[in-house]
C-alpha cells in the first residue's frame, strides 16, 4: 500500500514540544547583517543583497531557512523580499521602482524568529535614491561644499586582508584583475562588488561595527510565540465565514495551500480554535503564486485569506537629500545609462532562474491529450481513453474518481487538481474546453493531507500551467506574493576579444561585478576577473564575509575607469 504523508506532521510536533517546554529553542537568538552592491541608487535600477545569518556571537548558523529584506519609507514598505538561506546565507534583488522618489530609505532585515525579540535587534542601513525622473523641487542647491568620494572609515576587522587590483586604471571595456590575500584558514563566505563611487556616501554599519554591537546589547528575554522557519515558510492564514466575510471559529477545517504550476506541490494545515491555521511548507523558491483551498465537511462556506509574513515596523523619518548642483551632470549619466541598459540588454539584465520542479511521486499513468483524437468535452476523454478513472454522482452533482491501488473498486475520496490548485466544485471541470489541456495524469494510493485521506489523484494540466479559463470555486483564493525570491543572474560582458569590445551595443553598468555567493574553502588567496564598462569615474572593490567559527574580514580598493 502506497500512503504519501508530509514529514512536517511528524517533525512539526517534536519542534513545537520542545519549544513548549522551554529546551532548545527558545534560549537561542538569531542576528542577521546585510551587505548591497553599493549605497546609492537611481529609480530603476537593480539593488542586490546578500543576507548572513548568525548566532550571537557572530557564528554563522542555519537555524533559520527564510530570510526577510524590506525598503522602508518612513515604516511603509516599498519593496519586500523573502530570501531561501542555507547554511547561513542568502541573496537576491530588489527592483528599484521608476516612480520611487527621491529620498533615504531604511533597508531592514530579521528573520521570523527575530520577531519574537522585537525590532529593536533587526538589521537595519539606510541607503539614498535619486529620481531623476521626477521635479526636485528645493532638492537642489548651489555647490558650495566640498564633497568627498571616499569612503567612510571602517573599524578594522578582527582578521586582515587585502584587497588589490592588477592595475590602478583601466579603459572602457577592460579585464581586470581582483586579488585577494591573506584569507583566513577557515571557510569563509565572501562577497565581492564593484561599484561606482558616488557624491553621496550613506553612514551605515560595518560588518565589524554590527559584530561588537552583538555583545553590547543586554540579553533580551521573549516568550516563544513564533516558531522559525527552519524547514521552509510558514504560511498563516484566517478561516473567514463567506456568508458575512467574518472571522470564523470552527476547530479542525482542513486547508489546503497549493502553487499553481505544473508539479503538484500541495501542503495542509487544521484550523485552531480561533479558526488560525498555519501552512508549514517547503521548496517554494521562485513560485509566484500560491492558493488557498478550504476542504470544507459542514454546509457553511469558508475561505482562507492569508496574512503577509512580514513585521509592521515602527515610524523613523529621515532628512531629505539635498543634491548638489554640481552633480546634475552625473546623476543625468547614471539616469541615461540606466535606460538604456533597458532598452539594449534587457534580457540579459532581466534573466531569471525559473522555479525548480518539485518531485510529488511518479503518476501511475500519464495521458498527453495530443496523441489522442481529440474530443469536444471531458467526459468523452474518460470514457474513451482513461478506463482507471470515471465520473459519479454525488448529491447530484458530477465528481470523477479513480481505481484504487488494488484495482478492486473505485475510490470515493479522489483529490481532483486543475495545475496543481485543488478543485472542490468539480463540475467547474465538466464544462472546460478539453484543447486547452495538455495532459491527465492518474496517481493510484492513498495521500494523507492534514487528517484528510483521499485514495488517488487525478490532475488536469494546461500547455503553460497558468489554469487559462477555468472558472474556480468563490472559497479557492489566489495570492500572487509572499514565494521566496527566484535566483537573478548578475550580467556582465566579457571583453576578451577585440571584435567584443567593438559591439556598437552601449555598456552603461555602475555596479561592474556582483558576487554574493564566492566560498573561500581554506584559501589564503583568491583572484576574480572583471569587466570595466562605459561609464568612467572612480570605482570601489568591496569585499566582506563571515566565516562559521564567527570570524569577519573587510577590505576594500579603488580604482579608476576613463574613456
Amino acid at each position: 500500500m502506497k500512503t504519501v504523508i508530509s514529514t512536517r506532521q511528524i517533525l512539526l510536533p517534536i519542534l513545537l514540544l520542545l519549544i513548549g517546554t522551554g529546551y532548545g529553542y527558545a534560549s537561542y537568538q538569531e542576528r542577521v547583517y546585510l551587505q548591497t552592491d553599493k549605497q546609492f541608487y537611481i529609480a530603476g535600477e537593480l539593488l542586490w543583497l546578500k543576507l548572513y545569518t548568525t548566532n550571537t556571537e557572530g557564528e554563522l548558523s542555519s537555524f533559520s531557512k527564510v530570510g526577510y529584506i524590506e525598503l522602508l519609507n518612513d515604516s511603509i514598505p516599498e519593496i519586500q523580499v523573502r530570501l531561501d538561506l542555507t547554511d547561513g546565507t542568502g541573496n537576491g534583488w530588489m527592483e528599484l521602482p521608476v516612480t520611487l522618489p527621491t529620498g533615504y530609505y531604511r533597508l531592514v532585515a530579521y528573520t521570523r524568529y527575530m520577531q519574537n525579540e522585537g525590532e529593536d535587534i533587526f538589521f537595519e542601513k539606510k541607503i539614498s535614491v535619486v529620481n531623476p525622473y521626477q521635479p526636485q523641487e528645493t532638492r537642489i542647491q548651489p555647490g558650495t561644499e566640498n564633497h568627498s568620494f571616499k569612503l567612510p572609515n571602517r573599524v578594522t576587522p578582527n582578521h586582515i586582508i587585502t584587497v588589490s587590483a592588477d592595475k590602478a586604471s583601466y579603459q572602457a571595456r577592460n579585464k581586470g584583475v581582483i586579488r585577494i590575500q591573506e584569507l583566513p584558514s577557515d571557510s569563509i563566505s565572501l562577497s565581492v562588488s564593484v561599484a561606482g563611487t558616488d557624491p553621496i556616501q550613506t553612514t551605515t554599519p560595518s560588518i565589524q561595527e554590527w559584530k561588537e554591537s552583538l555583545f553590547s546589547k543586554d540579553p533580551i528575554s521573549f516568550s516563544t510565540k513564533i516558531i522559525p522557519e527552519y524547514e521552509g515558510p510558514i504560511y498563516e492564514g484566517q478561516l473567514i465565514d463567506r456568508s458575512n466575510n467574518q472571522p470564523a471559529t470552527e476547530y479542525g477545517i482542513v486547508g489546503l495551500l497549493s502553487f499553481p504550476g505544473e508539479n503538484i506541490q500541495i501542503f495542509n494545515g487544521k484550523t485552531d480554535k480561533n479558526g488560525h491555521i498555519t501552512f508549514y511548507t517547503g521548496l517554494t523558491h521562485g513560485k509566484k503564486e500560491m492558493a488557498t483551498v478550504v476542504l470544507n465537511t459542514s454546509e457553511k462556506s469558508y475561505r482562507i485569506d492569508l496574512q503577509s509574513p512580514f513585521a509592521l515596523h515602527r515610524s523613523k523619518t529621515y532628512q531629505p537629500i539635498y543634491l548638489d548642483s554640481t552633480w546634475h551632470q552625473y546623476l543625468l549619466q547614471r539616469s541615461m545609462g540606466v535606460q538604456v541598459m533597458q532598452v539594449y540588454t534587457g534580457d540579459s539584465i532581466n534573466r531569471i532562474e525559473s522555479a525548480p520542479p518539485h518531485t510529488f511521486s511518479k503518476p501511475y499513468k500519464s495521458y498527453i491529450l495530443d496523441e489522442y483524437t481529440r474530443f469536444p468535452f471531458i467526459e468523452e476523454i474518460l470514457t474513451e481513453f482513461i478506463p482507471i478513472a470515471r465520473v459519479s454522482k454525488k448529491d447530484g452533482k458530477r465528481t470523477f474518481s479513480v481505481l484504487t491501488e488494488k484495482m478492486d473498486k473505485f475510490s470515493t475520496q479522489t483529490l481532483v487538481l486543475f495545475d496543481n490548485i485543488p478543485i472542490t466544485d468539480q463540475e467547474q471541470i465538466y464544462s472546460y474546453n478539453p484543447l486547452l489541456l495538455k495532459k491527465i495524469d492518474v496517481y493510484l494510493g492513498h495521500y494523507i493531507f492534514g487528517g484528510q485521506r483521499f485514495d488517488g489523484i487525478l490532475s488536469f494540466s494546461t500547455y503553460k500551467g497558468d489554469y487559462q479559463g477555468i472558472k474556480l470555486d468563490p472559497a479557492t483564493q489566489l495570492f500572487n506574493k509572499g514565494c521566496t525570491q527566484a535566483t537573478r543572474y548578475f550580467y556582465t560582458p566579457a571583453y576578451e576579444e577585440e571584435k567584443v569590445k567593438t559591439l556598437g551595443k552601449p555598456d552603461f553598468r555602475h555596479t561592474l561585478l556582483w558576487i554574493p555567493t564566492l566560498q573561500s574553502n581554506g584559501q589564503k588567496e583568491m583572484t576574480i576577473p572583471f569587466y570595466t564598462s562605459d561609464l568612467p569615474g572612480e570605482y570601489t572593490i568591496t569585499v566582506e564575509g563571515v566565516g562559521k567559527n564567527g570570524t569577519i574580514v573587510n577590505a576594500t580598493h579603488t580604482i579608476i575607469v576613463t574613456n
